[in-house]
This record gives structure tokens, C-alpha cells and sequence, in this order.
């Protein structure tokens, strides 16, 4: 861990993503887009469903990265609606079901916080780092937050991709949070489970940056981490 202390040397602010870094669905998005057809009378398998939501998000996050990445909560509905759409196609009543899906999925209790999480913040307010939320989800995420004890306090410090005006991993959006931060992007850590949004689209905009890999599957290489707790005893011994 030695050689990603010494990288992370000078950092006082850390932008740390919402969904995969600090929260998951609880139910996983899977089982609760299932029931929502199951109370359609439309028997979907949720590892079908599975398969169907990691094809339908992943097209439309390439989608925007081939065009500007702006974007606003009106922008974020639709995206949401289309998603929704793609995934579940043989609803009799397709927008029923994308409001409710719209609506369970701004409530705190469709998500838990990853155990790290609450040690891990400790660890870096103990260290005297400033922290953010950055995150490409949508205006809900407050209200989620919230909700959520071990995050609560974050629910204010909060960059929204809708209210930014444009979605991770477009320069503005790690820009408008350095200059939320007022610190210069080589003082401030991004921190996140993708490989583009948080690490690389972070480095292009001058920002340090660290994985969050819980599968393992990125191996042990510098500035990636296991957990949140590994990547915050890292400032343990460089401050």
C-alpha cells in the first residue's frame, strides 16, 4: 500500500460516487423489475431481467459518450423511461410500471449502504479530507441519502449530473465539483467502481483518482482498491 500512499500525496478533498461506491439496490434492480411485471401478470426471470438492464444501460451509456453528455432531470427521466422500456417490452401497461419503478427507486429503503462505507468515512473525515458525493444519478439522490444513516450527512454535499449539466465522465462535471471544493483538481481524489466515469474520465480532468473494485476482478494493481476501507487507511499514513 505504500506506493498509493505516495500517489495520493497533497490530496484534501475526496469526490466519492454514489451507486456501486457507497449504495447498492436492495432488492438488486433485477428481482424489483421482475415483480413489477409479476404485477402485470408478466412472468419475467429475473437473471433474463439481469441480462436485459446490463445490455439496455450499458448501450445507453455508450450513447452518451459518442454524444455531448449533457443533460437534465427532464433528460434523466426519459433516459430512465427508455431504459425501463427496453428492459421490460411485453408490459400491457408500460408507463404504470416505469412509475413505480421511478418512485421505488427514490425511496431510502430500496437501498443499503456497502459495510465499508461507514468506517471508511470516519477514516477520512479523521484525516481532515473534504468529501462530495458525485454521481450521475438524478435529483432522488437527497432523498436516498437521507435516508440512509451512515450517509445521511452527505446528503448535502451532493453533485448531481442533472444539475451539473452534464454527466460523468465529461470534464465539466469534475470541474463544477473542484470548484465546489475550491481547490484545484490535482488536490482533489475521485473515487468510484468505474473503470471510465470515476478513474479515467477523472484523470483527463486533472483529478488523482482511485477503483473501488469489490469483485476482485482488476486485480492488485496501484489505485485499486478492495474497499473504501483500504483506499482511507491509505491517508492514514501519508498525511
Amino acid at each position: 500500500m505504500a506506493d498509493d500512499g505516495r500517489r495520493f500525496d497533497g490530496i484534501d478533498a475526496v469526490v466519492l460516487d454514489a451507486v456501486g461506491t457507497l449504495i447498492e439496490p436492495s432488492p438488486s434492480v433485477a428481482e424489483v423489475y421482475a415483480a413489477a411485471a409479476h404485477r402485470q401478470g408478466i412472468e419475467a426471470d429475473p437473471d433474463v431481467v439481469r441480462v436485459r438492464f446490463k445490455e439496455h444501460f450499458r448501450r445507453d451509456e455508450l450513447d452518451d459518450l459518442r454524444g455531448p453528455m449533457v443533460t437534465d432531470e427532464a433528460i434523466e427521466y426519459r433516459r430512465w423511461r427508455r431504459i425501463v422500456g427496453g428492459v421490460l417490452p411485453d408490459l400491457p401497461d408500460p408507463d404504470r410500471a416505469f412509475l413505480e419503478l421511478w418512485e421505488h427507486f427514490g425511496r431510502a429503503d430500496a437501498w443499503r449502504c456497502f459495510e465499508d462505507v461507514a468506517p471508511a468515512l470516519r477514516s477520512l473525515r479523521a484525516v481532515g479530507l473534504a468529501i462530495r458525493v458525485g454521481s450521475n444519478f438524478d435529483g432522488r439522490l437527497r432523498g436516498v441519502l437521507r435516508g440512509l444513516p451512515e450517509v445521511a450527512e452527505l446528503a448535502e454535499a451532493v453533485l448531481i449530473s442533472s444539475e451539473v449539466g452534464y454527466r460523468k465522465p465529461h470534464p465539466s462535471f469534475y470541474r463544477t465539483a473542484c470548484d465546489h471544493l475550491a481547490m484545484p483538481p490535482h488536490r482533489v481524489l475521485s473515487v468510484g467502481d468505474d473503470p471510465e466515469n470515476d478513474v479515467a474520465g477523472a484523470g483527463r480532468a486533472g483529478l488523482q483518482a482511485a477503483l473501488v473494485d469489490r469483485s476482485g476482478r482488476q486485480g492488485d494493481r496501484p489505485g485499486v482498491f478492495p474497499d473504501l476501507v483500504t483506499l482511507a487507511e491509505t491517508f492514514g499514513g501519508c498525511r
